[in-house]
């Protein structure tokens, strides 16, 4: 008995003082949170990152992203509220990967402009080196003269995009954002998987190497295909042989239905854009072509068909090389 008395006895004592312990710990909670975030950025010192030919500085801690592309990395960074705004329909932000895609649900999707980029709040830019135009979401001088700076992704500012190019996103991500253990991870977690594609088709000889080309687009009788890039290189580490690699002084171009009989290629890889029809109207292009109907990859309706997404900068690039080197050597996934 005496045991709930002074149960109850203090349940009063509590109950008369809860306003005012209530009003005492939001107070100190709003202090202590508004002197840690005042803390950070005096800890936060000094990142500076070699982009291209531009070097950005950081002396304090992005509070808001907006997010064009690289998106599957930021999440995996753990850096997910950070992010205040996507890109309407790109295709490269959308991600593919398992555990991911549902975290961009009600990110807000942007439409793009200049006056958008500003009016979204982010104080950092992640992009393609082609975003930041006039015509685009805006130059880096125009954007950083109103306090955003703009990191233009690795792979669109070096000479040739591979894997590498992720792997330095990721490093420079883990910087910024003073998570570079994590970054240091994902990185290593990255190339254990594509070692592990690798040792699974590392057998097979330079002879039997599977020739491979990519049907990006088609406009007319013109093919748009690549010569070099993230896509040419996930070819070659899925063990297989990019037919067009080298064609051209740019990563893409243009060319004819000649090209793609001189290539004789064993596979072809559709590139989905996500586009109703647009992959089927490709595959009868080529599968109805009389001009195509010796070439193995046309006569063995041997094709492959990969969202755009996963060869986009991204970290859904092990997936199309995973998918890439199961569709080239079947045989060297079976169990």
């Amino acid at each position: 008995m005496k045991k709930r008395v002074l149960t109850l006895l203090l349940a009063g004592i509590m109950a008369v003082s809860t306003t005012g312990v209530s009003s005492f710990a939001a107070e100190t909670e709003t202090e202590t949170a508004t002197e840690a975030a005042s803390k950070a950025d005096e800890d936060y010192g000094e990142v500076v990152i070699e982009d291209g030919d531009r070097t950005i500085t950081f002396t304090e801690m992005p509070k808001g992203i907006l997010c064009l592309y690289s998106g599957e990395v930021l999440m995996k960074l753990g850096l997910k509220d950070y992010i205040v705004a996507t890109n309407e329909n790109n295709k490269g932000r959308k991600s593919p990967l398992e555990g991911v895609a549902d975290d961009f649900e009600g990110i807000p999707e942007l439409e793009k402009s200049q006056e958008n980029a500003v009016a979204s709040g982010a104080d950092l830019i992640i992009g393609e080196i082609s975003a930041f135009k006039d015509t685009n979401w805006g130059t880096f001088e125009s954007l950083e003269d109103k306090g955003i700076n703009c990191y233009a992704l690795n792979g669109t500012v070096v000479a040739d995009e591979t894997m590498d190019s992720i792997y330095q996103d990721i490093e420079n991500m883990g910087k910024i954002f003073k998570v570079e253990d994590k970054a240091e991870a994902l990185i290593e977690d990255t190339k254990a998987q594509i070692s592990e594609i690798q040792d699974a088709v590392k057998d097979v000889k330079e002879e039997d190497k599977v020739k491979a080309f990519v049907m990006d687009s088609l406009s007319g009788n013109e093919i748009y295909t690549t010569s070099a890039g993230l896509e040419s290189n996930l070819i070659e580490l899925a063990g297989g042989i990019n037919t067009t690699k080298g064609m051209s002084d740019s990563r893409w171009f243009t060319t004819s239905v000649e090209t793609l009989v001189t290539a004789n290629p064993d596979v072809i890889i559709f590139n989905d854009y996500g586009v109703e029809g647009q992959v089927q109207e490709n595959m009868d292009f080529i599968t109805n072509n009389a001009a195509l109907a010796d070439v193995p990859a046309v006569k063995n309706q041997n094709y492959v068909v990969v969202p755009l997404a996963y060869v986009m900068h991204d970290l859904s690039a092990v997936v199309a090389c995973q998918d890439f080197a199961e569709a080239f050597y079947p045989d060297c996934f079976t169990e």
